[in-house]
């Protein structure tokens, strides 16, 4: 695992938007508008696929299956401090295994089980440093 450092651009109130972004700026240094594509359809930047805290990682919770569809070759998390991690696919798997949970749609989304990153803790930060 790698990682950099970036500055966020908070053109976004939405913390996930605002990150998607800023790691987009830092990488391309083009001001994109946050992309709402689907993971079978496109990366979020390059072959990257961005996440943050309470990110939803998986619609469903078979996360396997729906990484064999991704389209992405990597993956990133961006931290609230402005580190973004780069992992590849095992990596990632593994720090999903560990920090994902079940959660709920809303009844507006069809209230489907989905996985989904918990807030950003110590734990999380000592672990992506550390792998």
């Amino acid at each position: 695992m790698t990682h950099f450092h970036f500055d966020y651009l908070n053109n976004y109130a939405n913390h996930g938007q605002n990150a998607e972004q800023s790691v987009r700026f830092t990488l391309t240094g083009e001001v994109c508008k946050a992309d709402n594509l689907r993971h079978d359809l496109g990366a979020d930047c390059l072959n990257f696929q961005i996440k943050s805290a309470r990110a939803t990682v998986c619609k469903g919770t078979n996360l396997t299956a729906y990484l064999d569809t991704d389209v992405s070759t990597a993956y990133i998390y961006a931290t609230k401090d402005g580190t973004a991690y780069i992992m590849n696919r095992a990596e990632y798997e593994r720090f999903c295994e560990k920090f994902a949970r079940v959660a709920i749609e809303s009844a507006k989304n069809g209230g489907h089980a989905k996985l989904r990153l918990g807030h950003e803790s110590k734990e999380m930060k000592e672990w992506l440093a550390k792998n």
